[in-house]
């Protein structure tokens, strides 16, 4: 909510007609600046090409959405602000820019840094967006693809880490299931960039680490389950049918994805304390660097295989299947060998 000053009251005429307003305000608890430094990403800008609160002229300003009018107040979305700031002036948001100009313009910004919208999603708290774009990688909604967003958000809100996919941050997960997925979207962590650990407890837990080993740990508490199905019961009997009893059919499949929906943005608005237990971590085993290696040929099967999961025999190089060795794999039952 914005108020504004009876002696300028007068200047809200038709500010209704404006759907959105620029909101110019001072950063008044901000105390001196840098030049250059880090911004929340973890990249290094000039002040001037960031958004930095440390600023020569500690001038901000926020494009925000008018939600309503009520005489002298504002209420808008969207104001990126303490509670508190002095607003020094409001003006209608130039919104001349087209949908495709303002598509380049967001193409340009992901090009020079992929994860600037999640980092942006991670630090105003929306939860409700972090889970649709989570979902576009584990392909529905449910819970469990929630708590992973939820978890993994909570984790890099409190570290405020630099996430490049570099192996400086590390997420040490102990389930392979729906919550994974959404530890991995938001956290950036992978097994593809190296910094995503199995550990296979069988437990709805996160790490979030460093280099260091310090970070902290999110594990579901034992009542959560009950909390999470107050909220939606009706899911339980669509989950039970599809993944249970492997049930296909269209109209079980449509009641668990509508369901799935249903109780996935439910559970974002549950309170945090109540669904995880929080660990703070210090000197966690973490692996060196992922080394690199040399790659070879199978004598036998002629397909390139790493240096470190070959065996030689006789002079010659076999993979692990044609050496007739056995082959660890993941699996929805966790990691099995053959």
């Amino acid at each position: 909510m914005i108020e504004v000053s009876s002696e300028f009251s007068e200047g809200l005429f038709r500010i209704e007609d404006s759907k959105y307003l620029d909101i110019l305000f001072l950063f008044d608890r901000s105390k001196g600046f840098n030049l250059k430094g880090p911004v929340f990403s973890g990249e290094v800008k000039g002040v001037f090409a960031s958004r930095s609160p440390h600023r020569p002229s500690p001038v901000g300003l926020s494009t925000v959405k008018l939600l309503s009018r009520s005489d002298k107040e504002l209420v808008v979305s969207g104001l990126d602000a303490l509670n508190g700031s002095p607003v020094i002036d409001i003006k209608p948001s130039d919104r001349t820019f087209s949908d495709e100009e303002l598509e380049v313009i967001r193409y340009n910004n992901m090009k020079a840094n992929p994860r600037k919208e999640i980092g942006q999603y991670i630090q105003a708290g929306r939860l409700d967006r972090l889970l649709i774009m989570a979902a576009q990688l584990h392909g529905h909604y449910c819970p469990g693809l929630a708590l992973g967003v939820i978890a993994g958000a909570h984790a890099m809100q409190e570290l405020d880490p630099h996430s490049d996919g570099l192996e400086e941050l590390l997420a040490i997960v102990e389930t392979n299931n729906c919550f994974t997925d959404g530890i991995q979207f938001v956290t950036g962590c992978s097994f593809g960039n190296n910094a995503l650990i199995f550990k296979d407890t069988g437990k709805v837990a996160c790490s979030l680490v460093d280099r260091n080993g310090e970070g902290i740990r999110f594990v579901m508490k034992q009542e959560a389950q009950e909390y999470m199905h107050a909220v939606y019961p009706e899911f339980s009997s669509a989950f039970d049918k599809v993944v249970d009893d492997h049930d296909r059919s269209v109209e079980t499949v449509t009641e668990f994805k509508t369901g799935g929906l249903k109780k996935a943005f439910a559970v974002l608005d549950l309170d945090f304390d109540h669904l995880f237990i929080r660990q703070t971590l210090k000197d966690t085993a973490v692996p060196e660097y992922a080394p690199l290696h040399e790659s070879l040929v199978c004598s036998n099967c002629n397909e390139s295989i790493m240096a470190s999961r070959s065996i030689e025999k006789e002079g010659k190089i076999y993979c692990l299947e044609c050496a007739g060795k056995t082959v660890n794999r993941l699996t929805g039952a966790g990691i099995i060998t053959e």
